[in-house]
C-alpha cells in the first residue's frame, strides 16, 4: 500500500448543528449539495458543489468541514 500525504484545511461553520442554513463551497462560493450517507450519523455528510466538483467531509456537530482531495492529489500531480 502507497501512502500519500495531502494537506486538508479545516473550516469552521458558522452555524450550529440544530440550523439547517447553507453551506458553500470554499473554492466558488456554490451552494452544497448535502448527502447524509449514515442515518446512525445525521451530522456528518458529503457536500459536493455542482459547479466546481469539490467534495467536502462535514461536520456539523463540530461546526466544521474539510475539503477533500481530488483525483490530482491523490495521484501527487
Amino acid at each position: 500500500m502507497d501512502s500519500v500525504f495531502v494537506a486538508m484545511d479545516l473550516v469552521r461553520l458558522p452555524l450550529r448543528f440544530d440550523e439547517c442554513l447553507d453551506i458553500h463551497c470554499e473554492k466558488c462560493d456554490e451552494e452544497l449539495e448535502r448527502h447524509q450517507l449514515d442515518i446512525e450519523l445525521p451530522g456528518r455528510m458529503l457536500g459536493t458543489c455542482e459547479l466546481c466538483k469539490a467534495w467536502y467531509l462535514i461536520d456539523l456537530e463540530g461546526g466544521v468541514m474539510v475539503l477533500l482531495p481530488d483525483e490530482s492529489d491523490l495521484r501527487g500531480i
